[in-house]
């Protein structure tokens, strides 16, 4: 069949696709090599891609990639048809190019590096200010909502900030703030929590978004995470338990026995080439002490009269005076100091220790188990539902009791089944963190996925340490 993906660069070949073949006398004409291209999804940040663009020929007007002739932090998308034809599987923008003379002298190959949209947030400035014509521009940090203010109502009116302060095109294409019901400028889920009314810092949209995700995570108990999709809009909610059934294209099975195409009647099992696990216990915090100036205790309404260790939090206990309330674990007591000497959050700062303690140990109370596998298919017989004719990509996914639909792609964020009880996953549902696609050449070119589940990069606690710091 067709190759049926897509690489666009904006400004680069007047947008056309990077992976066709131009014809043998459009020489000037750039093109990807499609085994040169390497891409790695994340719904937790720091998804990038890179890949190579060939131009046999220099034209007069210089390289193609040249600054000022492809935009600066050029937007990248790229896409699977069979997937979808407008909402790519992945998007970003160019923070790398390197450039070397071909074998003939007259052309170049160029490295294209890209970051994710996700990466967008850390170039996205939030700050206090006036819109429009005022010249008093205002400086320090910028409160918003009220006691009754929930981290859904602060996202949108974070968003809403840059959609009135960052109003270039070119941003919007990356980041879109734009409402889409009412004054919903984020692709919410889970269910809204509050937070009450906050104080930021002029900075990155990331720092913001940190502090607000950290917040709800210390006041329902769950990790919360952040990402930009596709169509660059915001993804934001809680990383919630295992559904009943998995939402990736394929179960993972060890036993040749399992293996099946799938249909609408019964789920798609396959081999991994390999699978492997590790369990990260360096991070591990099952106690923090907030260190602050002893005129400052008596200032914590965490009983009354107050207790002599009112900055210390455990694992163990009960919101919102300990953390995380995580089930008793054996073994040390691994714990951290935060410095916070100008603790000055009203009215009750204990609770604000709380916080950040249980957001802390959510993450962090136990081993963080990291499950890696790889797929790739080299039976080419099954050409359609799935389309197996560049490897394992698609698959039936059981998506009720009795009922299983095709999914086209394996993507962030998705939530796989895998069986391999030698390593402790028996009928083991997790959520896939990231997700690399590399081709390897042959008679096609193949897909290699190489996926990892129940990974989170970010590490919380940060954002309400500079709260509490008052950095």
């Amino acid at each position: 069949m067709a190759n049926p993906f897509s690489l666009i660069v904006a400004g680069a070949d007047g947008g056309a696709n990077l992976l066709d073949l131009p014809a043998p006398s459009a020489n000037t004409t750039p093109r990807v090599d499609l085994g040169s291209l390497s891409i790695t999804m994340s719904g937790d940040g720091g998804g990038q891609m890179v890949f190579e663009v060939i131009q046999p020929k220099t034209p007069v007007g210089g390289p193609w990639w040249k600054s000022g002739g492809v935009y600066d932090n050029a937007r990248v998308q790229f896409f699977d048809s069979r997937y979808s034809v407008t909402t790519p599987i992945f998007l970003g923008f160019i923070t790398n190019l390197s450039a070397r003379l071909l074998g003939n002298g007259l052309g170049s190959i160029c490295t294209v590096t890209v970051a994710d949209a996700d990466a967008w947030l850390e170039k996205t400035i939030v700050r206090k200010g006036f819109i429009g014509s005022n010249w008093k521009q205002m400086v320090g940090p910028f409160t918003l909502g009220n006691a009754n203010t929930t981290d859904r109502d602060l996202v949108n009116a974070l968003l809403k900030k840059v959609y009135d302060q960052v109003s270039d095109a070119t941003t919007r294409q990356l980041l879109d703030t734009s409402v889409i019901s009412s004054t919903t400028r984020a692709v919410f889920t889970g269910s809204a929590q509050t937070v009450g009314r906050q104080t930021f810092k002029a900075g990155s949209l990331t720092n913001a978004l940190d502090q607000v995700a950290e917040l709800s995570s210390g006041q329902s108990n769950a990790a919360y995470r952040y990402f930009v999709d596709g169509d660059g809009r915001l993804n934001y909610g809680p990383v919630e338990a295992a559904p009943s059934y998995a939402t990736a294209p394929a179960e993972i099975v060890t036993d040749p026995a399992d293996v099946a195409v799938g249909s609408a009647s019964a789920a798609t099992k396959i081999l991994a080439r390999s699978i492997e696990v590790s369990l990260d216990h360096d991070q591990i915090v099952k106690g923090i002490f907030v260190q602050a100036a002893n005129t400052r205790a008596r200032w914590d309404s965490n009983a009354n009269p107050p207790t002599n260790d009112p900055y210390f939090r455990s694992y163990t206990g009960t919101y919102s005076r300990s953390g995380a309330g995580l089930a008793s674990r054996n073994g040390p007591l691994p714990q951290e100091v935060f410095s916070a000497p100008k603790i000055k959050i009203k009215p009750d700062r204990g609770t604000q220790i709380g916080r950040l303690a249980r957001a802390t140990m959510q993450t962090r109370g136990k081993p963080v188990r990291t499950v890696n596998f790889t797929v790739a298919g080299s039976d080419l017989a099954q050409t359609s539902s799935p389309d197996w004719s560049y490897g394992y990509t698609q698959g039936y996914a059981q998506t009720g009791a009795s009922t299983w639909t095709l999914t086209k792609a394996w993507l962030p964020n998705q939530y796989v089944k895998l069986t391999a009880s030698a390593l402790d996953l028996s009928a083991t549902i997790l959520r896939i963190a990231s997700v690399t696609m590399s081709f390897e050449s042959g008679s096609t070119y193949q897909v290699r996925y190489d996926i990892e589940a129940e990974f989170r990069r970010r590490k919380l606690g940060k954002a309400l340490k500079r709260i509490l710091v008052g950095e």
